[in-house]
């Protein structure tokens, strides 16, 4: 069985203090079938505002290429007030647009957000979400919200990270499971007619 390569992109801990040990809890060794790349977003790329009329700054080339190298993309972002960190929406601006070329084009993302508390009434959709609207990747969800993300995430010793809560931990690798899915189904020959619907 080949291996699904996953791009694992969150904020810095400095402004996202979960996404990343999130990503790496994730990332374990008993993630069987799955090559994980964490990769958390820090200042550096220019403004996307500021995108220039001919061709791409070599940062945003770098970033789009190691989008389109994998096969799926695994979001951790904030849920409260559905705000990412800005470096991260700056980057996933990036990668939405230019629509031509974007890698995210026919891509699998999944979106995990997390919290400090219980997070009463989340939004419908997080600001993430609603940018992956606009492009053209095929959106794994709904969006799994991690509760007590402080209390949840358990660094042990080498580094690794320990998710304590087991039904947590199994709502989580479902949703990577269907990552998974998602992009064995995108990245094999498909028969004329049949739809793939990744929310299944």
């Amino acid at each position: 069985m080949n291996l699904i390569h996953l791009l694992g992109l969150c904020g810095g801990t400095e402004t996202d203090p979960f996404g990343e040990p999130l990503l790496r809890a994730l990332a374990g060794p008993d993630c069987d079938g799955l090559r994980w790349d964490v990769c958390p977003v820090r200042d550096g790329l220019p403004p996307h505002g500021d995108r220039p009329r001919d061709a791409l700054p070599t940062e945003v080339r770098a970033l789009r290429a190691r989008a389109a190298a994998a096969d799926a993309l695994v979001l951790a972002v904030p849920e409260p007030a559905a705000v990412p960190p800005a470096a991260l929406l700056n980057a996933l601006n990036w990668l939405v647009w230019p629509r031509a070329g974007s890698p995210l084009a026919g891509k699998p993302v999944a979106v995990l957000t997390t919290t400090a508390d219980d997070a009463p009434g989340p939004a419908a959709f997080t600001e993430v979400e609603q940018l992956l609207l606009g492009s053209t990747c095929q959106s794994v969800g709904p969006r799994t919200i991690v509760r007590h993300a402080g209390r949840l995430l358990r660094e042990e010793p080498g580094g690794r990270v320990f998710i304590a809560d087991p039904a947590v931990a199994m709502r989580l690798l479902l949703h990577i499971r269907q990552t998974e899915t998602a992009a064995r189904a995108a990245s094999s020959p498909r028969r004329s007619g049949e739809d793939f619907m990744p929310w299944l």
